[in-house]
């Protein structure tokens, strides 16, 4: 239906105006080009209502036919055409299409990003992995390397207890000057252990004469007219140290030598027991262990463990897989404490 209002002329379909086509068919010529549609009628100026007459008392019922009724004639205040229909209808698909497809896109782009996160989170756990393990090896290299130096140092440096004393029989003229050779010492008190870290110290030795003895060094001391001898030939033989063999031998029995291992922080809460629990489930119930705990002299944030296991099964224990995350372990070596003090003048 076509709005009569010569500045609307809109057109309604059936439908919206909830209108069936018997009823439409029904209506007259004359009710056709009348008609209005829903928005003109609102349009319309509203009148007043003071002529309209009082009401009687008495009423005379009538009825209608629906050919008659009021809501049929003026019908529904929606008109919409078939094409506007269609339109709207396959615009609508349309976007329910498009929408799918956006929300299929944007799921598989989620996935991606997701993906791509998990990858990044795993790479960067195996890089974290890999640094600690490069400086557990940076300590293992700095370890072995202050024991290849404590080792030269001891067998270059000689031994104090072989300097002799004794008088002075040196010609006036000649002259000596000696720089002492020693290394420093760096103790750590760790529960009865000395760990230390060994730096040698390059050491000079300039003489205008030669001594009596060709291989000895002199240090003369004009003040106290006295005569250090040092570097003097020992006239031991090297002993060589053989290791038993015997597996049948039942009346003797030996014991294996021991290698100690120091892992520190580790949770304060640690205890010997916990240390003793995993130390055995990896060498073995029967094994022969020494775990002691090291009592700091000042406070730490981390317990720290001595541990002995025979030279055998210290392999197993030296690996980064039996230890937990951020604790770090070395060799642990034993130096005797030095019971005499050395004067340098």
């Amino acid at each position: 239906m076509e709005c009569a209002n010569s500045k609307c002329r809109k057109k309604y379909h059936l439908d919206c105006l909830e209108i069936s086509v018997d009823v439409f068919n029904n209506y007259t010529q004359e009710f056709k080009r009348g008609w209005m549609c829903p928005e003109c009628l609102c349009a319309r100026p509203k009148r007043g209502n003071s002529e309209t007459p009082i009401r009687s008392l008495d009423f005379k019922l009538s009825s209608t036919t629906p050919l008659n009724s009021i809501n049929a004639l003026r019908g529904s205040q929606i008109h919409v055409t078939p094409t506007i229909m269609d339109t709207d209808t396959t615009l609508l698909e349309e976007l329910r299409q498009f929408r799918s497809e956006m929300i299929t896109r944007m799921d598989s782009q989620a996935n991606a990003i997701t993906l791509l996160l998990n990858q990044f989170s795993q790479t960067k756990q195996e890089l974290d992995n890999v640094i600690k393990v490069m400086r557990v090896l940076e300590e293992k290299v700095d370890a072995r390397l202050t024991q290849n130096s404590t080792e030269m140092l001891s067998k270059s440096t000689p031994s104090t207890n072989s300097a002799e004393i004794v008088s002075i029989e040196n010609n006036p003229k000649s002259s000596t000057k000696t720089t002492n050779t020693y290394a420093k010492t760096l103790k750590v008190n760790k529960g009865g252990a000395m760990k230390s870290a060994v730096k040698p110290v390059a050491s000079t030795s300039v003489t205008d004469e030669e001594a009596s003895a060709g291989s000895f060094t002199v240090d003369n001391d004009k003040d106290s007219g006295w005569t250090t001898v040092r570097r003097r030939k020992s006239n031991r033989q090297h002993r060589e140290v053989g290791v038993g063999t015997n597996i049948e031998l039942k009346g003797i029995q030996a014991t294996e030598k021991k290698k100690f291992l120091h892992v520190w922080r580790l949770h304060t809460e640690t205890t010997i027991e916990a240390i003793t629990d995993h130390v055995r489930n990896v060498c073995g119930l029967d094994v022969n262990i020494k775990i002691d705990k090291i009592k700091h002299s000042t406070e730490r944030d981390y317990s720290s463990f001595v541990i002995g296991v025979p030279e055998s099964y210290f392999d197993k224990l030296n690996t980064s897989d039996m230890w937990p995350t951020n604790a770090e372990f070395s060799e642990w070596f034993w130096f005797r404490k030095s019971t005499k003090s050395i004067t340098n003048k």
